[in-house]
């Protein structure tokens, strides 16, 4: 990450929190998560023997100073296992900005956030989600928890939301899903956002856009484009996205393509509540790792148990299925998630 940068926004966060005239008028929220997941896979998956995975905790502070200031900082801290670190754990930011905030209508902020692209990035936290695994698409389209730093604006007028933000962008990658960097690999900056439009009171539509250099030499394009729709009444909730991927390859190589979608539903029957979802991708890349081919569905069948209002715990059974070549890959996941 580019510590610099994030140590600034921190530090003019805090001294908007703390400044003595504007102190007394300052309103702070805070908030975090916990969980973990058991994970057992058949002996082609990436988890043969059962075991428990994916120990996170994460930390909120969000707040406004003199009713037209702003701040978000959230962190998160993950473990069992973290790759390539020493002691099985890693610390990460996910949001560190300080902004303009005066309506609705306008938000400008500057910093470290979340990228504003479809809905699920938006809300990914364990506690947030339906399923337990990342939809099969977005896992192949963009990194997990996807940040940016750089400046975003975004606002809700009427029925219609939107955001648009200037930032780093992803860099050079192995594969369609990684790429995430924090400090600028070349001299182009990325370009995205997303219109929303409110479909009444049970529906929710969107259209995400995304564009950027990704390697070094400044001349290789990618470009994303998704679709988001949400419904969701008192009993049923629906979520779809609809996501593509354009990446620009070095001669002789041809263009990089990701492509699918995911749909997940939910019926609230209060304590017990039955998820289930489908995905599809098809990933063709002839630059990366060899040539990437991949032609992927993929079925989940779950339940969540509420156990309170902060407290889920998610169960689900995952069937995975490839054209070519065939794998026995099929996962049992457990996830009990807590948020305070």
């Amino acid at each position: 990450m580019n510590r610099k940068f994030a140590v600034v926004t921190i530090a003019l966060a805090v001294f908007l929190v703390l400044a003595p005239p504007a102190r007394s008028q300052a309103q702070v929220k805070y908030g975090g998560f916990l969980s973990f997941e058991y994970i057992d896979g058949q002996a082609e998956s990436l988890y043969p023997k059962a075991s428990l995975q994916n120990l996170m905790a994460g930390f909120t502070a969000a707040g406004l100073v003199g009713g037209k200031f702003g701040f978000s900082l959230e962190a998160r801290t993950m473990g069992i296992p973290a790759a390539g670190t020493a002691n099985g754990w890693a610390f990460e930011l996910d949001q560190a900005w300080a902004g303009f905030v005066p309506s609705k209508a306008i938000n400008v902020k500057a910093g470290l956030f979340i990228v504003p692209f479809g809905s699920y990035n938006r809300a990914s936290r364990p506690h947030e989600t339906l399923l337990v695994g990342v939809p099969l698409n977005l896992q192949y389209l963009y990194p997990g928890t996807w940040r940016d730093i750089g400046f975003l604006i975004e606002g809700e007028v009427g029925v219609l939301s939107y955001a648009a933000y200037l930032g780093n962008g992803l860099g050079d990658f192995d594969q369609i899903g990684s790429g995430q960097q924090f400090r600028d690999n070349n001299a182009n900056k990325a370009k995205g956002g997303r219109v929303g439009l409110s479909l009444g009171d049970y529906g929710r539509a969107g259209f995400s856009y995304y564009t950027g250099k990704y390697d070094e030499r400044d001349m290789y394009d990618l470009t994303m484009e998704g679709a988001d729709l949400t419904w969701a009444t008192g009993q049923w909730e629906i979520h779809g996205e609809y996501t593509k991927a354009k990446i620009e390859n070095p001669e002789p190589f041809q263009t990089g393509k990701s492509e699918g979608y995911s749909i997940w539903m939910i019926m609230d029957l209060r304590r017990f509540q039955p998820i289930g979802s489908f995905q599809k991708v098809k990933v063709d890349d002839p630059y990366r790792g060899d040539g990437l081919l991949r032609d992927q569905s993929r079925w989940t069948m779950g339940l969540r148990y509420v156990v309170g209002s902060t407290f889920f715990i998610k169960a689900e059974y995952v069937w995975n299925k490839e054209k070519e070549p065939v794998l026995k890959n099929n996962q049992l996941q457990i996830q009990a998630a807590l948020s305070f």
